[in-house]
């Protein structure tokens, strides 16, 4: 008896990358890649949303070969670009060279300002409303100087969030800029309670240089022993990735223990 291939199973599917799966899946039900389904409690994420959110480029070019929507949003209102950009920056060029359209949000983290001046221009708001993200945030998280300086000089709020981003992303430059445009340094997420020192130690030196991160915001001024909503501290964070690296490394020192010393040498306690 055969199983009937529904979107779940198609989901299941793309998240495992199973290539010759999923172009039978869809040579029996051509109709499922446009069929969204609901990720995260949130729907709208077609089968191209789910492949680029699980970083597999075959599975990605397949379903645009076969009809796939690269313009296509979430009920968030996120294009697959959007996804690219914040989970797998490595399709970015991909999806560009399969159509995808480069929207202010794009250009933003792309750095390319042309673009996005003429966005701005066009009426593009400071605001994305639609995938509730701020551009200058997008801009930061990209870790373009340029575009950041043409975002707040167009009026972009710089304490909207965009300096957790750039801590998150370990831009230094970026770090600097914000925080000299007034972005408050121990600005927290709203659900998290996360601080940007918080979001620069767990990225750790693995996304980048996180150390003149953390120096930079430390420098500013930033609570060492601030706690997130579950009671975490900056050091909290820091001590057990240090834990978990050394593990991994047999026993030597890492980025992570940089970190943790240079908490502590700044007062952390908790």
């Amino acid at each position: 008896m055969t199983t009937r291939m529904t979107a779940q199973r198609l989901s299941r599917l793309i998240a495992q990358g199973d290539v010759p799966a999923v172009r039978d899946a869809l040579d029996a039900q051509p109709r499922l890649v446009s069929t969204p389904v609901e990720r995260n409690g949130q729907g709208g994420w077609t089968p191209l949303h789910l492949a680029v959110a699980a970083g597999h480029a075959p599975v990605v070019s397949q379903l645009v070969a076969a009809g796939a929507d690269v313009s296509a949003r979430t009920e968030g209102g996120r294009t697959p670009l959007h996804v690219a950009l914040q989970h797998a920056p490595d399709l970015v060029d991909l999806l560009r060279s399969l159509g995808a359209p480069v929207d202010a949000a794009t250009a933003a983290f792309l750095g390319d300002t042309d673009r996005l001046a003429g966005e701005l221009d066009g009426g593009a708001r400071l605001t994305d409303l639609t995938a509730d993200v701020d551009l200058l945030t997008w801009a930061a998280y990209g870790g373009s100087p340029p575009a950041v300086r043409l975002l707040l000089d167009r009026g972009a709020d710089p304490d909207s969030g965009a300096l957790h981003a750039a801590a998150w992303a370990c831009r230094p430059e970026v770090v600097t800029i914000l925080l000299a445009a007034g972005a408050q340094v121990d600005r927290r997420d709203t659900d998290t309670g996360r601080t940007p020192l918080h979001a620069a130690v767990a990225a750790g030196p693995e996304r980048g240089d996180a150390v003149a991160v953390v120096r930079l915001l430390l420098a500013a001024g930033a609570d060492v022993n601030a706690t997130t909503s579950d009671g975490a501290s900056p050091l909290d964070i820091s001590r057990v990735s240090a834990a978990r690296r050394r593990a991994e490394a047999t026993g030597q020192t890492t980025g992570h223990d940089e970190l943790t010393e240079l908490l502590v040498t700044a007062g952390a306690t908790n």
